[in-house]
């Protein structure tokens, strides 16, 4: 996916936040502006207050300056700031220096009053403030001077104030910034997380059974919170930088064009740089992955299966090709590593070349009169402001992968749509019956590869109908076509005489309940594993744990029904978690029920306790049972006996001993010591 369209996309689940982002913007403005000021109340500060130098021209040639140019006017002279000498042209100023035209001393306006008596020359007045030479006014003593510059220092304690006014705005309008931004990303991350997992929810077995667990808990955790970081991180921070370093350009010419066209040839170099980098810094992250790839999917697999390495002595060889991977994540560490080690303090080097050439030429300048003090340290406050976005950039540019790589992997898992496809909206005639009908069904999970031929039976309501067979013949197979985990190639199949694809699928998956051979239970109460989210009462839920003999061993629990199981109910016997399923389904009472290899992990001694669950919960409903514990299913209604997905034999237990068919050699297998002729 091009990188302008994974954006593209991103920025679409950020639409529903656009206040929260607008607001953000607001504030980054606010943000920049005060930091890009700060250096120019400085420079105000030292060059109006602090300095406050005045030159003056012949009120005759006063067209020459520029428009909007403070100015003052008094006995023919028009009196402007040093400042703005630079905007007058070079032979202009020496040809009107040289005449007297224009006179280039430096004059202050003080307080009149304080004047009088003091020995200083005035040269003219302005309102109550007469106008004096610089240099006399430094010759006085420190209170005499202190007195003229009285209005000065009442000016300047306004700068100052201003300065904090602009840092107090920074500083709130940076934290808002940043909080609405991060909000926005937390709840764009809700929004994916949420639609990853219900787009997971819809993909049907083929495409879940190809994906690793693992795999898709990282799309909907890590992988999620890569494109948070893209938006709190990395998409703020790199606005932000991107102003700050454009307002830091505009306010360079604004103070002073000419030293300014200095400074920005001195920056070439880091854009150069910073391309060079980009690239080696995209290789290096890539190859990071890459390995860490690898290092993670070898702990996955040998620490799930650590039994096996410890029983086949195969510590020694796995600490090796560890080490092989894990040397290979370090080398690709150092080299990313080396790629930002090298760009930093290239970064800082010129950085310094730019504050030489601030210096260099801001020296000259300042000696021809083409520049002030405070434009200068100005310029090098800019500069630092200028530099710091530049690491910084530099410094998220691996964030900046990353999100990037998270965010394909996550659009690439939302493109993936491989569904059962919902054919109907009807339901199942109330009451339900629970009659089955298979009627020429064929399936291949792979073309040319059939499972189920042409197979067709019915079960008859509130009877049980076992399906035994080799592995591989099918079985599971029938059961998943029954539930539309699968559809059938061909053939109908039928439930109280409606077409399962006329039927929503939630309404058959109700009628049709399973109770599988591997008995998941979540890592939740024993209550809430058996309501699964059913407003049950206690007492309902007892009632079905008494009918299928599990209520004893859960009493014995410290808490319970409210006992948490743990992950993968290893707090629990594999019988007793067998009969929380069993009470589970009594507790939903669904008119069709599967069990799918239910007694396959049961031991012989819990078995009495098994048969009693199984006669109990299919008692009055239509059951299909898969089996390979054929004592379990001698009581059947009929047995089918699947081979190569075909039916081969069909009858009740007694039958099909007596046809002495594949069911009897099953059998035989099972009870050895059985007479060849015993029914």
């Amino acid at each position: 996916m091009k990188r302008t369209g994974l954006f593209t996309r991103i920025i679409r689940y950020a639409r529903p936040h656009a206040h929260l982002l607008a607001a953000a913007a607001v504030l980054l403005a606010v943000a920049t502006i005060s930091d890009v000021l700060v250096p120019v109340v400085i420079q105000r500060s030292v060059d109006r207050e602090i300095l406050d130098g005045w030159v003056r021209l012949r009120q005759t040639y006063e067209g020459e300056l520029r428009k909007g140019a403070e100015r003052v006017r008094s006995d023919g002279w028009t009196y402007f700031r040093e400042e703005q000498v630079d905007r007058l042209s070079r032979p202009f100023r020496a040809e009107r220096t040289a005449e007297g035209t224009l006179d280039l001393r430096r004059f202050l306006f003080v307080d009149a009053a304080a004047v009088q008596g003091s020995g200083v020359e005035a040269f003219g007045s302005a309102g109550t403030r007469a106008i004096v030479l610089r240099d006399h006014v430094e010759a006085l003593e420190a209170p005499l001077r202190s007195r003229l510059l009285t209005h000065n220092v009442s000016r300047l304690s306004r700068y100052v104030l201003a300065l904090l006014v602009l840092l107090a705005a920074g500083l709130a309008a940076g934290f808002g910034q940043m909080y609405l931004t991060a909000l926005a990303g937390q709840r764009v991350m809700k929004d994916l997380r949420l639609e990853l997992f219900s787009h997971t929810m819809r993909q049907a077995l083929r495409f879940l059974n190809h994906q690793p667990v693992g795999k898709l808990v990282t799309r909907v955790t890590n992988d999620v919170e890569t494109v948070n970081e893209l938006f709190t991180t990395v998409l703020a921070d790199l606005v932000r930088n991107i102003a700050l370093m454009v307002a830091v350009v505009g306010t360079l010419f604004a103070l002073n064009a000419r030293l300014a066209s200095f400074v920005v040839l001195s920056l070439v170099p880091v854009a150069l740089v910073t391309l060079l980098f980009r690239r080696r810094a995209r290789e290096a992250f890539r190859r990071v992955r890459a390995a860490v790839s690898a290092v993670n999917a070898f702990l996955s697999e040998y620490i799930s299966g650590m039994a096996i390495v410890q029983v086949f002595v195969q510590q020694e060889r796995s600490r090796n090709t560890f080490d092989e991977k894990n040397s290979a994540l370090l080398k690709a560490n150092l080299t990313e590593m080396y790629v930002f080690a090298t760009f930093r303090p290239i970064t800082e080097f010129l950085s310094s070349i730019s504050i030489a050439v601030i210096i260099f030429f801001g020296a000259r300048l300042l000696e021809a009169e083409a520049v002030s003090v405070g434009v200068l340290i100005a310029y090098t406050n800019l500069i630092r402001r200028f530099y710091m976005p530049v690491m910084r950039i530099s410094e998220q540019f691996t964030v900046l992968q990353s999100a990037l790589a998270g965010g394909e992997r996550i659009f690439e898992l939302l493109d993936t749509r491989d569904v059962i496809p919902e054919t109907g909206n009807g339901a199942i005639p109330s009451p339900a019956q629970g009659l089955i009908e298979f009627d020429e069904v064929s399936f291949a999970y792979r073309p040319d590869e059939p499972v189920i031929r042409n197979l067709s039976f019915v079960a008859e309501p509130a009877t049980l109908t076992a399906i035994v067979g080799y592995t591989g013949s099918g079985k599971t197979t029938l059961i998943n076509l029954l539930t539309r985990l699968w559809d059938a190639d061909d053939g109908a199949i039928r439930v109280d005489g409606v077409p399962i694809l006329s039927l929503s699928r939630r309404s058959l998956r109700t009628t049709v309940q399973q109770i599988q051979q591997d008995v998941f239970l979540f890592a939740d109460t024993i209550r809430a594993n058996i309501a699964l989210g059913a407003e049950v009462p206690d007492d309902r839920i007892w009632d079905a744990c008494e009918a299928v003999q599990i209520a004893e061993a859960i009493r014995a629990l410290p808490d319970g029904l409210s006992t948490v199981v743990h992950e993968g109910g290893s707090n629990l016997s594999a019988g007793q978690r067998q009969l929380i399923s069993f009470a589970r389904v009594l507790v939903h009472d669904p008119p069709i029920l599967v069990l799918d290899e239910a007694t396959a992990s049961i031991d012989s001694e819990t078995e009495r306790l098994l048969q009693h669950a199984v006669q109990t919960v299919a008692g009055g409903r239509t059951t299909l049972a898969i089996a390979h514990r054929l004592s379990t299913i001698r009581h059947a209604d009929q047995i089918l006996v699947l081979s190569h997905g075909e039916i081969v034999q069909r009858g009740t237990h007694g039958e099909l001993v007596e046809q002495d068919g594949l069911y009897a050699t099953l059998y035989r297998l099972q009870f050895a010591n059985l007479p060849r002729d015993s029914r």
